[in-house]
Formats: structure tokens, sequence, C-alpha cells
């Protein structure tokens, strides 16, 4: 069986997202300043490069600091560590050809059945070529929806457009520190997650375009 490149990304894409899991605590009393992090703000150095011909940021703080292609990784344990792997380990699941997806998935991605259940659904599929301009998403936005500075868990919400339509979706996609870095935790077979549309970016970080 062949994906075409448009159907192949927005499958494997659909496969990574997990609604994010409640469990922070009630805003009634404020946490202490040394505590606060900063979940609202892009990196400040912000870049972005093309993988399998889908644009992705990237920072030089932030991350990812190691490998290259599809294979980078290494990701602050900050907020902008873990919105940057989100959409790096996302991009990456969705366009890693036959040869290099299964290092890939042991790489962005947490240990678990959901990562079991994925390998076995991509092992069934062909994967090849870069995805064209005009399929391709657009990353220009996040929320951060759960972090706490020593928790080993995080949850992001990105907000992207697909190809020339204007339309804007939301992925939330949950993420686990693994061996010193953020990866992604992807969901099982039995869980249905869908993307949902938005009417604007209130509440997301935009994402500055590629020049």
């Amino acid at each position: 069986m062949t994906l075409s490149r448009t159907d192949r990304l927005m499958a494997a894409v659909s496969v990574v997202l997990i609604a994010a899991a409640c469990g922070s605590e009630s805003s009634d009393s404020a946490a202490p300043a040394e505590t606060q992090v900063d979940t609202a703000s892009a990196p400040a150095d912000l870049e972005w490069r093309t993988v399998g011909g889908v644009s992705v940021p990237s920072s030089p703080t932030a991350g990812p600091s190691t490998g290259t292609g599809v294979t980078r990784h290494g990701y602050d344990k900050s907020p902008q560590g873990a919105v940057l792997a989100a959409i790096n380990g996302q991009t990456a699941l969705a366009v890693a050809d036959d040869r290099t997806w299964p290092e890939v998935v042991n790489t962005v991605t947490a240990p678990g059945p959901g990562r079991d259940a994925f390998a076995v659904a991509r092992a069934a599929v062909t994967v090849a070529g870069t995805v064209p301009k005009e399929s391709a998403p657009r990353f220009v936005g996040f929320d951060v929806t759960a972090y706490e500075p020593d928790a080993a868990t995080a949850a992001v919400s990105v907000a992207q457009t697909v190809g020339e339509d204007s339309q804007l979706y939301s992925y939330p996609v949950a993420l686990q520190w693994v061996g010193g870095d953020w990866r992604i935790v992807l969901p099982t077979s039995e869980e249905n997650i869908d993307a949902a549309e938005l009417d604007d970016l209130a509440g997301y970080t935009e994402l500055k375009a590629a020049s």
C-alpha cells in the first residue's frame, strides 16, 4: 500500500495527537514567583528549516540540538523546548521514509503502547518523497496547556494551516521528559483524537513566519 504525500502526512500527524491530561493545580493559589515560568513566549532566537518539504521551527537555545534531518532531537527542559519537540516530532513522524522511521520513532516518542501501535501501523505502509508546498502544514502558533518546572510531563496545543487553505486547526500533543529529552506520547489505537477548528489565534502565541 502506498500513501499519497498529502494523505500520509495527515494520517501520520493525526496519529501522534493526544489530548492533554487534566491534572494542573487549582488557580486559586498563585505559585511562588520563583517557580513561575514563561509559557507564553516563543523562543527569541527562533529559526526555520525544511524537513521533508515542511517548514519547522527550531532554536539554538531550546532545540533541537542533536542529530540531522528527521532524527534531530535534544530539547531544553522548558515550555519552549516542549513546543519545539511537539512540532518537530510530529513532522518527523509524518515524513520519515521507510528506512529512517524506526530510528525516528525511537528518538522522538516515549515508550508505551501508543508507540507500539504506531510502529505496527507504520510498517504496513510505504512513505517516500517530500510533501509538496500546496499541501504542507504551516505551523502558526502554540498554547502550552500544561507545564510544571519539576514535572516530567507537558502538554501543548499546536495551531496550523494546511497548504493554501486558510482554515486554522489545533492539535493537542502530550509530551514526557525521557532520558534528558522531550518525547511525544503517542495514543493507543483505541483512542480517537481529532483536530479542532479554530476561528482565530486568540489564546495562542504566534510563531513568526519563516523568511
